[in-house]
């Protein structure tokens, strides 16, 4: 069946380019790997990644660039079904301004965003308690260029749901939608992005409940080395916040690059003393390039779970071809 799936996507991809311009590109991954959690290890191989994207773009006179695309992975890496990973429909207009709507899978701001540094080869902390765990989301999204280099933005977001039906539409519910503004700039090797975010549907007193967020990252490339720092931190209505930075490195040489992150969590306002705390994790490791298509990665990671028992461990070693 998946096969099937693939030969017909392809077939689409192909007799619509001289229509649409439709690319179709994918990569597969496979992997060796150890987990240790709480004393306990496991460890085995198995398909890390095994996706295909198909992406159309279509010149509108008058109008712009129409951009869509569309992310299918295969169940488990070998099963007989594929499931729908990101897709977006975007318009870009002469002027610089880019209209984005889309259901994804967010990259993680501080885990593979700036602040990472491009160190996030294989793995990175996002979801480890850390650093917040990414959610999928339905977003509508506007950037304008406001210089050379500068561009703002804002974004309405909410949960992944059926369309005519919205998140977050019935006070006590846990489900919050939020808007962002950002700021984002890029000139030469240095970037950077800021931004604010407001959370609807706020309960009461709620120490799980967000009422705002503010954010930031930098990143520099000083040709030898890059460096990425970032901060995020989030208010509730309880009066409690947690705040997460992370600082990442990668250093090339040549074909083979190697980086790491180290990044922090520190909670405080809770009225129970042991839901304040400051805990850590990091990760280092390597990507090597065989070629254009092909390259592997490996990395070791450690994070702090809230007791020396329940500690984090573990290693990654996968190789990658793309297409």
């Amino acid at each position: 069946m998946m096969k099937k799936t693939l030969v017909a996507m392809a077939a689409v991809a192909i007799t619509g380019g001289a229509f649409a311009q439709s690319v179709m590109t994918g990569v597969v991954g496979w992997r060796f790997g150890s987990n240790t959690v709480a004393n306990s290890t496991t460890s085995g191989m198995g398909v890390a990644d095994g996706s295909v994207t198909v992406s159309s773009t279509d010149d509108v006179e008058g109008v712009g660039k129409f951009a869509s695309s569309i992310n299918l992975a295969a169940d488990s890496g070998s099963g007989t079904s594929m499931t729908a990973g990101n897709l977006s429909l975007s318009l870009t207009m002469a002027s610089g301004v880019k209209i984005t709507a889309g259901s994804t899978l967010g990259s993680s701001y501080l885990g593979s965003g700036l602040a990472s540094a491009g160190s996030d080869y294989d793995f990175n902390l996002s979801g480890s308690g850390i650093i917040s765990t990414r959610t999928r989301n339905d977003s509508l999204s506007i950037s304008v260029p406001v210089m050379e280099g500068m561009s703002f933005g804002i974004t309405h977001t909410e949960a992944d749901v059926t369309a005519d039906t919205g998140s977050a539409s019935a006070l006590g519910t846990t489900t919050q939608a939020y808007d962002t503004v950002t700021l984002a700039y890029k000139a030469g090797s240095f970037a950077a992005d800021a931004g604010l975010r407001t959370y609807n549907n706020t309960i009461a007193s709620s120490t799980t409940s967000a009422s705002g967020q503010s954010r930031g990252s930098i990143s520099y490339d000083l040709g030898v080395a890059k460096l990425g720092f970032g901060v995020a931190s989030t208010n509730y209505t309880y009066g409690n916040s947690n705040v997460q930075s992370a600082l990442g490195i990668n250093i090339p040489f040549g074909k083979l690059s190697i980086g790491g992150q180290v990044a922090t969590i520190a909670t405080s306002g809770n009225a129970t003393v042991a839901n304040n705390y400051t805990r850590s994790g990091s990760h280092v490791g390597g990507k090597y390039d065989f070629s254009k298509r092909t390259y592997a990665t490996a990395q070791y990671y450690s994070w702090d779970a809230g007791s020396t028992v329940s500690n984090t461990s573990g290693y990654r070693v996968t190789v990658y071809n793309s297409f």
